[in-house]
């Protein structure tokens, strides 16, 4: 598979990659899918026919991750399923103090921050299968203020990664960027739209909204009257009344869809705004599309898809040792973070081949791993055939239900 991805790489990209690297990323992909275990230099020896060392001298050299994951991606994709670009940050725990971009970043688990490390992770979904993709893993530095006007900041870092990106992204079709509530800031909201783009996100329950006047034009002189009154989020009545209610969610319809264009006097621009409201009309949630013609049940829905990238990176921490690095070094750093994104991916693709869950799918693999370990290291004069029913009854001990 990963030879075949290799090849469509040459094809789309015109990349060359060297022979020693294929060779090395062929039993990295192996090892990575079939150990037990952390994913470090040492377990990953253990499980290889390559030396610790090589895997510590590899690492240090550059690779097109961004290429192969989207090979991965178009493996997978059906050709007319609508594209998002989705983004989000996680915090990595990291012990030491030479480590590079060591910082206090805020943990979702624990509700604060915490000292570790940061990857900002840029991906792509497709709403039909609801597949998500990881494309690009990138650390955060350290010593950047969360957010400062009119300075650098860790926002202005993400959204360096989406600028790179976004060419590439928007050739598969990626129109529609969605961001959870941390990234509703006038930066994101520019830059997404200067690039041609649309963003989605959530607002404060509280945001400062106005509605648009619709009523007959002003007469005599002066300018037209562009607004009427600002958004009471708390009248439920005056929402109802002026909102448009176009339906409820699918799998919850007890959540009702609610609509309208508003201004917005912070972000400086109108915005098509969609309310979910509870049955007891108590919990409510803003959602905000910078595309005013958009429907607001595709709106709710691609929101609802950006949680994908927040699996593929819990796959990625307790699957793929996104969290499991020895290295200290940027270089390494950058390889280890985008190999656990990217053997997420490849993961997802063999199992699908496979006709099973990606948990059964790396079980089999180490049991295809100690097969050939005791053909190899007993001396047996016979080799095995893969597809013989009684080596497939081996294979796939502990195999579970799809």
């Amino acid at each position: 598979m990963v030879s075949t991805i290799f090849r469509k790489m040459a094809d789309i990209y015109n990349c060359q990659i060297g022979a020693w690297q294929r060779q090395f990323l062929r039993e990295l992909f192996k090892a990575v899918l079939s150990l037990r275990g952390r994913v470090n230099f040492t377990n990953l020896a253990r499980f290889s026919p390559l030396h610790e060392q090589t895997f510590r001298r590899h690492f240090q050299k550059a690779f097109q991750w961004v290429w192969f994951n989207l090979t991965v991606f178009r493996l997978r994709r059906h050709p007319e399923e609508p594209v998002i670009g989705v983004f989000d940050c996680s915090f990595l725990p990291k012990a030491g103090s030479k480590t590079w971009g060591l910082d206090r970043f805020f943990s979702s688990l624990a509700g604060r921050s915490k000292k570790g490390l940061e990857v900002s992770v840029l991906g792509i979904v497709a709403t039909g299968s609801r597949r998500a993709f990881g494309v690009d893993a990138t650390q955060t530095p350290s010593d950047l203020p969360t957010n400062r006007a009119g300075g650098y900041s860790r926002v202005d870092f993400y959204l360096e990664q989406i600028i790179d990106l976004y060419d590439q992204l928007a050739g598969l079709g990626v129109s529609y960027w969605v961001g959870d509530g941390f990234y509703a800031k006038q930066k994101v909201f520019d830059t997404v739209t200067d690039l041609g783009g649309d963003l989605i996100t959530r607002l404060r329950s509280d945001a400062n909204l106005r509605y648009l006047y619709t009523g007959p034009p002003k007469d005599g002189p002066g300018a037209p009257k562009q607004y009427d009154g600002k958004i009471d989020w708390d009248d439920h009545k005056a929402l109802t009344r002026r909102f448009d209610e176009v339906g409820r969610l699918p799998d919850q319809p007890q959540v009702r869809i609610l609509t309208t264009v508003a201004n917005s006097p912070h972000f400086g621009r109108d915005l098509r705004v969609v309310l979910l409201i509870g049955p007891d009309g108590e919990e409510q949630v803003v959602l905000a599309s910078t595309d005013t013609d958009q429907h607001a049940e595709e709106i709710a829905r691609y929101y609802r898809l950006r949680y994908q990238i927040e699996l593929a990176i819990r796959d990625a921490k307790q699957h793929k040792g996104l969290t499991h690095c020895q290295a200290r070094s940027q270089e390494k750093l950058d390889f280890h973070l985008n190999m656990s994104l990217t053997a997420v991916n490849v993961l997802r693709l063999l199992a699908q081949k496979a006709e099973c869950s990606p948990r059964t799918y790396r079980r089999e693999a180490y049991n295809r791993l100690l097969i050939g370990r005791l053909f190899s290291k007993l001396g047996l004069s016979a080799e095995y055939d893969r597809k013989d029913r009684r080596v497939q009854a081996v294979v796939r001990t502990g195999r579970m239900a799809v």
